[in-house]
């Protein structure tokens, strides 16, 4: 779908704003923790680009296929953008930028954004996606998990050593430090759908409906996968030195009436909840197997699918005795299968774990897979472009699994930078052209959405464990706590939960009382800057700019903390959002399956905008928008404003006269129409 084809649905509007360009400060608490270039030189990564580039055109040439040609600035900077940050340019940083006349200025935004927080934002939540992330599971926050993967993607924490990390980690699910628990508690009680997921996600296996019967469509047999769950065998879902501490409460606590002692119990089971068990390596075959290669009840042994043997160090223990074990509800010795699952599935020598990230992180840029589906490989499954495939494979591991070294590359080539392609209607392959032309996701379309409201929606992330703090306060209380402060726990009116209470209520008291404190220190400067940005005095805009910066009030920054709402990007919202949420309405996951987001549309999610957030948020709000809008001196000024805005590039002739007219008869009215047709257009909601 070419932009002429998007185009023609209606008259499109961008804003320009005469403000500096919106930069989020040095110490926004999710700014990645160190540079791109600090890493690897630019140069080098550009070399492994264009290699790349070579390898896919040499595919391209022997199938008698053109490469796309290469798009103009104004949607190079709008797709850059949307993939490396999750959302659009405002305003000021679009009209920077195109007017920048550095050659080599695509390189350069390619790389500031890769070094921006809001890259941290935009990854986290394909992160959240991936391994379904959710604020609340039952007895368990999600809040030290999602905490746990937003701090591994602001510290480049390599891949290979995050997997090994949720594989391995033990202990309570709600202490901090200890968020990488998380992974395991997402499938609760149920380790054999934890062992079918991680197959999924890290080695593109798709073993579940081995879990029943040997597999109708593949080569695995069941007692295979019970191989594999073996690996999880003997784990628990408490933290084990926790609930030790606690079993000579329960005299105690019997001592209770039934709703305090319920209660109590129910606080308990919160702090203790977490992990324990680091593999006893061994997994007995359920009681309905069916197959003649061994009976029902078998105690089957850890063993690998594919690659290298891992070989565990169990205790002697026979077979009869192991099922005396179970029978007696008795633990099986330890093997540290956790440990050699992670060993094995991480390794270089794993046949599929440095293929399945390298295609994962390739479809995430493109649109697409070399191999598809990503997630489901086969004995016989062959990539497309192979050659290329292999020097992907080899770049990855290379790159020591640094996922936004090898984004940065990906970034870099000319692939990136040409026209987005349909895809085949027939369902022939794709063969990248150039990237696949795909709707943003429900994240894109919101982070969007409040860049039309906030002159750096960036400023308003927050500090990675700022949802998880609570919880880990609460964890770190009920941690000290005896029996006799259980019980008192569950009366509000006890002496230790009124003063933890009152301490919240002063914290808010102090932070609202320095928030009006610093409004009034800024008032006289917001005044000028607002005067010098209808004067067009961009000098003055940057220095009342940078006044503000000293005394703690960032151009943008509009609330303070604690009191946007949900007013914050999609990261920092609960995981999922409410299910009326925008959020929800544009296809997010509901975080019960992999991968469940939809970018399907909708009849509500235009009824979500037109009803919803444009209204309230941006046209009738107080918007960047609509603020740059009001200031523009003229007709003119107003339609490339709003075009510059929303759509990242100037109108064409025939847009700008169309809507010169119309707001030279309805006035505000047709304003407000333009901004609600450019922003329900499939120019605004694809990634070109």
């Amino acid at each position: 779908m070419t932009r002429t084809i998007l185009r023609s649905a209606f008259p499109f509007v961008v804003l320009m704003s005469s403000a500096v360009v919106a930069q989020t400060s040095a110490v926004n608490p999710q700014r990645p923790a160190r540079t791109v270039e600090s890493v690897r030189p630019q140069q080098r990564v550009l070399e492994e680009a264009a290699r790349i580039d070579s390898l896919l055109e040499r595919s391209l040439r022997r199938d008698q296929t053109e490469p796309a040609a290469v798009v103009d600035d104004p949607t190079f900077l709008r797709r850059t953008y949307l993939q490396l940050v999750g959302r659009i340019p405002t305003l000021a940083e679009t009209e920077t930028w195109l007017a920048d006349q550095d050659p080599n200025k695509r390189h350069t935004l390619i790389d500031r954004l890769l070094d921006s927080p809001g890259h941290t934002s935009h990854l986290a939540n394909f992160w959240f996606d991936l391994f379904r992330v959710k604020s609340r599971q039952r007895q368990v926050s999600g809040e030290p998990f999602a905490h746990y993967l937003r701090e591994a993607v602001q510290k480049d924490k390599p891949y290979d050593q995050m997997v090994r990390e949720l594989l391995t980690a033990e202990g309570a699910a709600h202490a901090e430090g200890n968020g990488a628990v998380g992974y395991l508690l997402r499938d609760q009680n149920m380790p054999h759908d934890a062992m079918a997921n991680t197959l999924r996600l890290f080695l593109g296996t798709r073993l579940e409906c081995a879990q029943c019967h040997n597999h109708p469509f593949d080569v695995w047999t069941q007692k295979e996968f019970y191989a594999m769950a073996a690996f999880f065998g003997g784990l628990r879902y408490r933290d084990d030195s926790l609930a030790q501490n606690y079993v000579g409460m329960r005299a105690e606590l019997a001592k209770a009436d039934d709703r305090t002692r319920q209660q109590a119990q129910n606080l308990l089971r919160r702090m203790t909840t977490g992990i324990s068990g680091k593999g006893t390596g061994v997994e007995p075959l359920p009681k309905d197997y069916k197959y003649d290669d061994a009976k029902p009840g078998t105690p089957v042994m850890a063993d690998t699918l594919f690659g290298q043997d891992v070989k565990l160090k169990y205790a002697k223990v026979s077979q009869s005795q192991t099922k005396r074990n179970r029978a007696r509800n008795q633990r099986q010795p330890e093997a540290d299968s956790r440990e050699a699952l992670a060993d094995w599935m991480t390794s270089k020598k794993n046949p599929m774990f440095t293929k399945v990230i390298a295609n994962r992180m390739w479809a995430r840029t493109f649109g697409k897979g070399l191999v598809e589906p990503i997630d489901d490989w086969k004995k016989d499954t062959k990539p497309l472009h192979n050659e290329l495939f292999s020097y992907l494979e080899k770049l990855m591991a290379d790159l020591d699994y640094d996922l936004r070294q090898f984004e940065r590359v990906l970034a870099h080539t000319q692939l990136f930078a040409r026209e987005s392609q349909q895809a085949n209607e027939d369902g022939s392959p794709f063969v990248f052209r150039g990237p696949l032309l795909r709707r943003m996701s429900a994240e894109q379309v919101w982070d969007s959405l409040l860049t039309l409201v906030y002159d750096d929606v960036d400023e308003r992330l927050r500090p990675l464990d700022e949802r998880a703090r609570e919880v880990y306060e609460q964890q770190a209380m009920l941690a000290k706590a005896d029996a006799a402060d259980l019980i008192a726990m569950t009366d509000r009116r006890n002496p230790m939960m009124m003063q933890a209470q009152e301490q919240k209520r002063e914290e808010v008291r102090r932070q609202l009382a320095a928030d009006a404190e610093l409004q009034r220190r800024a008032r006289p400067l917001l005044q000028k800057l607002a005067m010098a940005r209808r004067q067009g005095d961009l000098k003055q805009v940057a220095e009342i700019a940078d006044e503000l910066e000293r005394i703690g009030l960032p151009v943008g920054q509009r609330a303070a903390r604690g009191r946007e709402g949900d007013m914050v990007r999609a990261s920092d919202q609960p995981q999922p959002a409410n299910p009326s949420h925008l959020l929800r309405q544009f296809g997010q996951s509901d975080r019960e399956t992999i991968d469940a987001a939809s970018t399907a549309a909708t009849v509500p999610q235009v009824l979500t905008l037109l009803n919803g957030f444009l209204d309230q948020k941006v046209l009738q709000g107080q918007s960047a928008l609509g603020r740059d809008i009001s200031v523009a001196e003229n007709g003119e000024r107003r339609v490339r404003v709003a075009y510059l805005t929303t759509l990242n590039r100037e109108p064409s002739e025939d847009e700008l006269v169309t809507w010169r007219r119309a707001i030279a008869v309805h006035g505000q009215d047709a304003i407000k129409d333009l901004v609600w047709v450019l922003c329900n257009s499939n120019e605004f909601r694809f990634v070109q």
